[in-house]
């Protein structure tokens, strides 16, 4: 399937919820003639169709690769070592605190290209706005909430498999409310704790600077915890 620039905007710029196209009615036809979109309701909006939604995340996926490979293009030189594990075959993860995150040598490298490359989907798909949420990222919000966590610098919990915490650190997790990430602080055993709201509180400075929004929250046996969403336009 061959679409044009236009086009391919149309899908990227679509409600990431419900789909939504707000491109101009040619542009929405011409992806309803391709099956990627469909008209509907009293108003005769445009929404994406399944195939709609996959592409769009595809295409998303691909313009976060390439704002990466363009942060990371290595800079001519001797022969290095191998490049540090990945989650999957080249794919970065964002380290979460559950565990998906790696220190090996060259992850900080590797963190900063994933938050250039986030950045750039933010400024193409948002008129140059790079302060708040893309719709990729509302998609992924894990995902997106623990890299720009990373990126700032602030540590993630370190576990030894699925045991208590080995190093003090976040952890984000998806709530239970659909589109909003929990964000704790655990540290070990023997930690004080009175550190936990302090560090609940960096963590919020950081993730507002970057367009979310934060509120604190308790849960019953009283231990602090962020939820955190995109903040709107």
């Amino acid at each position: 399937m061959t679409l044009t620039a236009v086009q391919r905007r149309a899908l990227l710029e679509s409600d990431a919820d419900t789909g939504q196209l707000k491109a101009r009615a040619p542009t929405c036809a011409a992806l309803v003639g391709q099956g990627l979109a469909v008209r509907y309701g009293r108003t005769g909006g445009y929404y994406l169709t399944q195939e709609g939604r996959r592409l769009r995340t595809e295409l998303a996926g691909a313009s976060l690769r390439s704002g990466e490979a363009k942060a990371a293009a290595p800079v001519p030189g001797p022969p290095t070592a191998e490049p540090a594990e990945r989650g999957d075959r080249g794919s970065f993860t964002a380290d979460d605190g559950h565990g998906t995150g790696s220190a090996a040598p060259g992850r900080a490298a590797e963190v900063a290209s994933a938050w250039s490359g986030l950045l750039e989907i933010r400024r193409v798909l948002q008129d140059g706005d790079t302060t708040r949420p893309a719709p990729w990222e509302r998609e992924r919000f894990v995902h997106a909430v623990a890299l720009a966590l990373e990126a700032a610098g602030r540590p993630p919990c370190a576990r030894e498999a699925a045991g208590p915490p080995s190093a003090a650190g976040y952890a984000v997790a998806p709530s239970a409310q659909s589109g909003v990430a929990e964000v704790s602080w655990h540290s070990p055993a023997g930690d004080a704790r009175g550190s936990t709201k302090a560090e609940l509180a960096r963590c919020q400075s950081v993730l507002e600077a970057c367009g979310w929004q934060c509120t604190l929250h308790r849960d019953r046996r009283r231990r602090a915890f962020l939820l955190v969403s995109p903040r709107r336009a």
